[in-house]
């Protein structure tokens, strides 16, 4: 099963955190043992934009677009037979410690035979 690991960025970190995991150690083994595919830091909100289309046109505006205060500062695809490992695996990341974590599974549109939903 595949999971999206949303990395978000939190106004509650904890000022000191105490304990927090080394990034470059959590990618080495994550990704060396297969559990992740691909991940990235992602460009801060006001760089983003949001695209709609309305009435047959595209609306685009600048970002930042939501009213949240969390922001998401990242992802990684993960790899993990079921939720529990997953969990582990996102529980074992910095900003886990010192933000949030979000695991999203994967939902096949089943387009390429993919039966699972």
């Amino acid at each position: 099963m595949r999971y999206l690991m949303l990395v978000l960025d939190t106004p509650d970190a904890p000022a000191d955190p105490v304990g927090v995991p080394d990034i470059e150690t959590w990618v080495r083994d994550t990704y060396d043992s297969g559990r992740a595919i691909i991940g990235d830091r992602l460009r801060p909100p006001a760089d983003a934009v949001g695209v709609q289309v309305r009435t047959g046109e595209v609306v685009v505006t600048d970002g930042p677009f939501t009213e949240t205060k969390e922001v998401i500062a990242g992802f990684d695809i993960l790899e993990a037979p079921e939720l529990d490992e997953a969990i582990r695996i996102a529980a074992a990341h910095p900003m886990a410690h010192t933000g949030a974590i979000e695991l999203r599974p994967f939902w096949p549109l089943g387009l390429d035979g993919d039966t699972e939903a």
